[in-house]
């Protein structure tokens, strides 16, 4: 069977992750022959060499094409003729990568979109079946991205849930109910564990982690608020934030504001941030919505516990319902600070935390999932 997955690119990302992991799930299964389509060719995309040498990969615009294209974006702003001409462009370059996806993806048998960027680019008129991933709640849209992405996922033969909770809330509407499977990220524990185990530099004293985008909905102010009050209360922990994004200066000039930059420290985009988050005391997190964070799900692999806002959808499933971590109402900031306040030093309930870690995530095992995936994948080629 031939498959083919789409998604935009291999920047870091959670999705971006959790992709090369079934890839290399898939890799070895002798009845399948695999292709990756990605969007843009560009210097960005750091996972690329993760991706098996035995999958074939194509990309719609080339790099040259690619960096010419980002440059006109930036600039278009600032300047009248390059905003002119990223229009001009833009329209031309959509029309080309529609009839070279197309072109490509009439080959295979089933025709796999990892994300929602090429919805409007696949031709849905043939009788290929067509998988859709959902790795965000719909509660998160508002009703015109709402109505819009209902529309595409009902054009898909199979749309796949990343966890319970957004399967729930995708069989409120009729027309997808019976579409839905729930598919849980898949976590290669042994390769987690395994990188792990690589040297970094040396960090000065215990300290709390988090590991994600800079970006808003991950809501990294509020972290470093909390961390502030935190700090104020007298905790000896620091702060190390990994990861890069719009809000880095942002962040930069809270954490000056502040007077936390001996506390708080904001390291960058790290490719293997196992090793910091295996040293971690705790594994903050404060986002504003998620899928299926796999991030926690990695960070209790290492058996460092979590506390997390309960947002929209993850959290309260990777956490089991408070069983595996701390799970925090929405916005609840001053809950949040009580909470890591209160165990941050309590080795007893931190001990109960772990045990039961290790009973719950074997639900998210990759052999778990791969049987899953594959029975799915021989199941909808045959209909």
């Amino acid at each position: 069977m031939k498959i083919v997955f789409l998604h935009k690119s291999l920047v870091m990302g959670g999705v971006e992750r959790i992709l090369i992991n079934y890839l290399n799930l898939l890799k070895n299964e002798s009845d399948l022959e695999i292709e990756v389509v990605l969007a843009f060719e560009t210097e960005e995309n750091i996972f690329r060499k993760d991706i098996p040498e035995s999958i074939k990969v194509t990309y719609l615009v080339d790099k040259k094409h690619s960096e010419y294209r980002n440059s006109l974006y930036l600039s278009r702003k600032n300047n009248i003729l390059n905003r002119l001409k990223y229009k001009l462009l833009n329209f031309k370059w959509k029309i080309e990568c529609r009839n070279k996806l197309n072109s490509i993806i009439k080959e295979y048998d089933v025709i796999i979109n990892f994300s929602n960027h090429f919805d409007p680019y696949i031709n849905f008129k043939d009788n290929k079946p067509k998988i859709r991933w959902q790795h965000l709640s719909l509660r998160c849209l508002d009703k015109k991205e709402l109505k819009k992405e209902i529309s595409y996922l009902r054009r898909y033969d199979r749309i796949i849930s990343i966890c319970e909770d957004m399967k729930e809330e995708i069989s409120h509407i009729e027309s997808l109910r019976n579409k839905i499977i729930v598919l849980y990220n898949p976590i290669n524990f042994d390769n987690v564990l395994s990188l792990a185990n690589d040297s970094i530099p040396k960090v000065k004293g215990e300290y709390f982690i988090q590991v994600a985008r800079l970006e808003e909905i991950k809501n990294h102010e509020v972290m470093i608020d909390i961390f502030y009050e935190l700090v104020k209360k007298g905790i000896p922990q620091n702060l190390i934030i990994i990861g890069n994004g719009s809000c880095l200066k942002k962040l930069q000039a809270k954490i000056e504001i502040l007077h936390l930059e001996e506390r708080c420290f904001l390291l960058g985009e790290i490719k293997n941030p196992y090793p910091y988050m295996k040293n971690a005391k705790l594994f903050l997190h404060t986002s504003k919505r998620e899928g299926l964070p796999t991030v926690l799900l990695e960070s209790m692999v290492l058996n460092v516990p979590v506390v997390s806002m309960d947002c929209p959808t993850g959290p309260r499933e990777i956490l089991n319902d408070g069983e595996c971590g701390v799970l925090i109402p929405l916005n609840d900031n001053k809950k949040f600070i009580d909470s890591v306040f209160g165990i941050h030093n309590n080795d007893q309930v931190i001990s109960q935390y772990k045990n039961n870690i290790a009973k719950h995530l074997l639900k998210f095992s990759e052999e778990n999932i791969r049987k899953q995936l594959i029975n799915m994948l021989f199941e909808v080629s045959k209909e």
